[in-house]
């Protein structure tokens, strides 16, 4: 692997573990310190997500591993996935609706 291969998944596995914390404990610090590192790669916000990650207690721990390894696997046999509804385009056919609606007030 190249250097460019281990950012990646360095990168990866920190936004895997951010989504994990999200899910288990709440987008509090802990999470926010995470995405940092993951979106950065710098020592010190590591370091920062470090120290923020063991400040959990030992119960949230295991939650969280246990929600990593289930979307970490998920991301090895799916792959990278988005949103389905935001791919899809909207209708032309119903593009004027919204403006004519009697509800919101138009």
């Amino acid at each position: 692997m190249s250097a460019v291969d281990n950012r990646y998944v360095e990168r990866k596995s920190l936004e895997i573990l951010a989504e994990a914390v999200d899910r288990t404990v709440g987008a509090g610090f802990v999470h926010e310190a995470i995405a940092k590192a993951a979106k950065t790669l710098e020592t010190k916000a590591y370091n920062d997500a470090n120290k923020a990650f063991r400040m959990l207690n030992p119960r949230e721990t295991r939650k969280v591993e246990k929600t990593a390894l289930e979307n970490a696997t998920i991301f090895a046999e799916h792959g990278d996935y988005t949103d389905p509804l935001a791919e899809m385009n909207p209708n032309p056919k119903f593009e004027d609706i919204r403006s004519r609606s009697v509800k919101l007030g138009s």
